[in-house]
């Protein structure tokens, strides 16, 4: 009796589990569902008033690109228009992604040049820095919600800022990784740099 009990339980449980993770896989298909392609998103986005695009930058740097450009890869010469597609170096993950916001930019010669240069295109209140630390202290110091463009010694990207943390998202050059979002603190291409260029992007 003991025994038919034993079966009984794990028969219970195994049928459990096997629902829970079918609601898990209908969940993870769910999201991949509503995740709708990237031309068909930037459309909608382009859709928005200026104002309501204003107010919207934040969450499109933060969370919209790297949601669709996450892993695509870096390479020198990428200039990739679409993600998941090609290959994306750091100057053109910035003015693609900006342009495809709707910024009106000369975006191919702005991700050639010196990243000091879009910066001084692009944005206000631009501060230099020679310690990650001390760069992180100040956008700390600023309002959330703002979107800063990062120049280093060769690289260049976007840092946002979210409650007490701030993060650096761009194309990572190192082992051709490609489009990641990470913690400044943890971005081994951050703290590589001796130099740091930062500037509020002005919309």
């Amino acid at each position: 009796m003991k025994y038919l009990f034993c079966i009984l339980f794990l028969m219970i449980i195994g049928c459990n589990k096997t629902k829970v993770e079918s609601d898990n896989h209908s969940g993870s298909d769910n999201l991949e569902e509503t995740k709708i392609p990237y031309k068909e998103f930037i459309a909608s986005i382009n859709k928005k008033s200026r104002e309501e695009k204003k107010n919207y930058l934040f969450k499109f740097i933060n969370y919209d690109v790297p949601n669709y450009w996450t892993s695509t890869p870096w390479s020198f010469n990428g200039t990739s228009r679409e993600p998941q597609k090609g290959t994306i170096a750091c100057g053109y993950f910035v003015t693609n992604t900006l342009t495809d916001f709707g910024f009106d930019i000369n975006r191919t010669y702005l991700a050639q040049q010196a990243s000091s240069i879009m910066i001084k295109k692009l944005c206000k209140d631009i501060k230099y820095f020679s310690k990650r630390q001390d760069l992180e202290s100040y956008i700390l110091s600023k309002e959330k919600n703002q979107v800063y463009i990062v120049g280093l010694d060769f690289h260049t990207g976007f840092i946002t800022r979210e409650n007490k943390d701030t993060y650096f998202i761009h194309s990572n050059y190192i082992k051709n990784k490609g489009v990641v979002k990470e913690l400044t603190q943890n971005s081994k291409a951050l703290n590589a740099s001796k130099t740091f260029m930062i500037g509020s992007l002005n919309y």
